[in-house]
């Protein structure tokens, strides 16, 4: 699987839901003023984990900023970064920050001259007040790595030969996250993707694309094992927009039980790159409990291959699918709108 984390902002409004996706988020959070739906305002860091052994990481992400303030993504692992691409508001300049021997860029901290190497000020890349849409494909090496950046479907800046790896890392393959944020100003984030290179989808530049968020519907599935906290009505105690935890929702403790929900249309059309179902979950009690992740499109259960180990708070959990499970081609909206998606018991 190539495509690793997306995200349309369209399902919290809070510094505490948001923290439940992502690895870590800034002390504030603002939802709205989106460019398709909801938008993200981390006015400080936020990062989300994405595991060990990528040495490729392709990500886009429209953004909105004032010109009073700058917006900065970087590839990271969890102490330091190793490639930071930085867009100014008042210039539109776009800067792209890399190590050089043993300098270190600290992830929390603007960035001082002489701890890194610009290899790129591009004057007049964006403009401030407007959506731009920016993508970039970084290789992570000590000696050819490589940086490509696109904004606006346009090629604005290609590195190559270059170290990308932060000194004070074990090198390539480490732990990788990614992370935004805006300087000084409120900078407005939509319609993100994160891609690696394997596989042989969403494995490279995924384009200008829209993350549509889609929560269940009232009443129930074909999979009715989990039990109510209140009422019968399974997709209705699971279909906030941002988690009311322990207000609402289905439960079970038995092995192999499942529970999915139906949805409405998608509204759209055009290509849809992958599917990625968000459960919000924890366990109540000791022991071992994990879930996975399910999807129905047709008339048979379809269980993500990845189980997840729950611990006693509530966190998000995904599952992927860039190919529909029911006959392993290209997702369709046709396909979306008539699918149900829900939870397993796995363990």
């Amino acid at each position: 699987m190539a495509l690793l984390f997306c995200d349309g902002f369209d399902h919290y409004t809070t510094v505490a839901a948001h923290g439940l996706k992502w690895s870590g988020c800034g002390a504030s959070y603002t939802s709205g003023t989106g460019r398709t739906g909801s938008a993200g305002q981390p006015s400080n860091p936020s990062w989300i984990n994405l595991g060990s052994g990528i040495t490729t990481l392709i990500f886009g992400c429209a953004f909105n900023h004032a010109s009073n303030g700058d917006t900065t993504f970087f590839v990271s692992d969890s102490v330091t970064d190793h490639v930071t691409i930085k867009f100014l508001g008042a210039s539109g300049n776009l800067l792209v920050w890399t190590p050089n021997g043993a300098a270190t860029m600290l992830r929390y901290n603007t960035y001082a001259s002489g701890w890194c190497v610009t290899h790129a000020n591009v004057p007049n890349v964006v403009r401030p007040a407007v959506w731009n849409y920016v993508e970039a494909k970084v290789v992570l090496h000590n000696s050819t790595g490589a940086v490509t950046i696109k904004v606006n479907g346009a090629t604005i800046s290609t590195l190559t030969n270059i170290d990308t790896i932060s000194a004070t890392t074990g090198g390539e393959g480490t732990a990788m996250s990614f992370g935004m944020m805006g300087f000084n100003t409120t900078t407005w984030f939509d319609d993100l993707y994160v891609c690696d290179n394997s596989g042989s989808n969403c494995n490279d530049f995924l384009g200008d694309v829209r993350v549509v968020t889609v929560l269940p519907s009232d009443g129930n599935g074909s999979n009715t094992d989990f039990t109510c906290s209140s009422s019968t009505d399974h997709g209705a105690l699971v279909n906030e927009s941002t988690p009311n935890d322990d207000t609402d929702y289905v439960y079970s403790s038995t092995l192999n039980h499942v529970d999915t929900w139906n949805y409405p249309a998608l509204g759209y059309t055009g290509t849809i790159k992958a599917v990625q179902l968000n459960l919000d979950a924890k366990k109540t009690d000791a022991g071992t409990r994990a879930i996975a992740g399910v999807t129905r499109p047709a008339s048979t259960n379809r269980v993500h291959g990845t189980n997840h180990y729950l611990a006693g708070s509530y966190a998000y959990w995904r599952a992927i699918w860039e190919l529909n499970p029911e006959d392993s081609a290209a997702w369709e909206v046709a396909d979306i709108d008539g699918a149900e998606f829900g939870v397993k018991v796995t363990v």
